[in-house]
């Protein structure tokens, strides 16, 4: 090798250097770099004290995870944010924030499958006490956290029933029992609710719905306060919950269009919720723009710009006539998730609430002919033809 020209394997072994640019890309790079070079020893001891800006090692941290927690916390209203591998990691880092054994968390009994088997299952073996409350009705809050407890999870609007709990009572009551107020924020997304600004602590996301929006990306986001999102950012790099960059690239661009989607798809919600009701098929039609939705009235002071774009209804024959209108169906697709710019649908029992028992599950109102419907961005009259072509097959 000579001074003036490196080895071949040089020249290819430092293939990636950056080119010099005065100029800055319009749309952030993917940063996939798995550790990041740093200049000196001092720098070194600057980063890790918190001194100076920078990154060392992705899984700690990565300019593409910084982008997305810091979108999210600007939507929310946040000092900062973090981003999760998933949904679920995020909702596991929130939780386990500062938690101990005896510790007791107090949950709305009608949680997302996996939220509820994190609580039945990880915690309740490491000694953690899980009491299960119905938290949208505000005695049953009140006798619940009449005691003390670490956290209280909830959902802003609850799958699959579309409950609302009233956030700014229950921010009060947590506070006082010296808990932790955790939302899950995914039905409403920040377009239709900050809980933060109803007094929730920390806010968290399965970004793989309506974020993303595009059923491409499995990926979480949280919220909150500054120290709570750096020990966040501590729990996921330590329980491997880390987001690719890729992913958080991919959530950074699908938010780009977060407000014409919702706007879009929570006014069609409503149109259809509308149609469904008028429908002998249907039993029961859960939505909260519905002046017939037992939490009408809360969704207008908790929500803003519509009521969000799932609706769950009931059909009178159970599992076989769910059978049979899912088989009619033409154009809208069974998919067990939520949230894509195309309208799906789910059965709750038979996917996201499986793991409930059946009684349980009987007792929620999650029976066996209730169907998830999240309502895209389609022209209404498309999306409507389809359901009464569904519901005229059960005739």
């Amino acid at each position: 090798m000579t001074d003036e020209m490196p080895d071949f394997a040089t020249l290819c072994a430092g293939a990636d250097k950056p080119v010099p640019s005065v100029t800055q890309p319009l749309v952030a790079p993917i940063v996939t770099s798995a550790v990041f070079h740093i200049p000196t020893l001092e720098t070194v001891d600057a980063l890790y004290e918190g001194r100076a800006e920078g990154f060392i090692y992705t899984r700690d941290g990565n300019p593409n995870q910084a982008a997305l927690g810091r979108l999210v916390a600007r939507l929310e209203g946040a000092e900062d944010g973090a981003a999760a591998a998933t949904g679920m990691a995020a909702v596991a880092a929130a939780v386990l924030d500062g938690l101990k054994q005896g510790d007791r968390i107090v949950a709305a009994h009608d949680l997302y499958g996996k939220s509820m088997a994190l609580l039945r299952g990880p915690l309740s073996g490491f000694g953690v006490r899980v009491d299960f409350v119905d938290l949208a009705d505000n005695n049953a809050a009140r006798a619940a956290l009449a005691q003390p407890a670490a956290a209280v999870l909830v959902e802003s609007v609850s799958n699959p029933l579309l409950h609302l709990p009233d956030l700014p009572l229950l921010a009060g009551l947590a506070h006082a029992a010296g808990a932790r107020l955790v939302v899950d924020n995914t039905f409403a997304t920040p377009y239709h609710c900050t809980p933060l600004a109803h007094g929730a602590d920390v806010v968290v996301h399965s970004g793989t719905k309506y974020l993303g929006g595009h059923s491409d990306v499995t990926i979480g986001a949280l919220a909150g306060s500054a120290e709570a999102m750096g020990r966040a950012r501590s729990l996921l790099a330590t329980f491997g919950g880390t987001a690719s960059p890729f992913d958080c690239w991919l959530t950074v661009r699908g938010i780009k269009t977060l407000a014409l989607r919702m706007e879009r798809a929570s006014a069609n919600a409503l149109t259809v919720a509308r149609f469904l009701a008028s429908r002998p098929e249907v039993a029961r039609v859960n939505y909260p723009g519905l002046e017939t939705h037992p939490h009408h009235e809360r969704a207008c002071r908790l929500l803003r710009n519509g009521f969000g774009a799932m609706v769950t209804f009931d059909l009178a024959g159970g599992v076989a006539a769910a059978e049979r209108f899912i088989a009619a169906l033409r154009y809208i697709r069974f998919a067990p998730s939520l949230g894509d710019v195309s309208t799906t649908l789910s059965h709750p029992a038979k996917t996201s609430h499986r793991g409930y028992p059946p009684e349980q599950r009987e007792r929620l109102g999650i029976t066996d002919g209730l169907i998830r419907l999240s309502v895209g961005i389609e022209r209404v009259g498309d999306i409507i033809a389809d359901l009464e072509h569904g519901l005229d097959a059960l005739r």
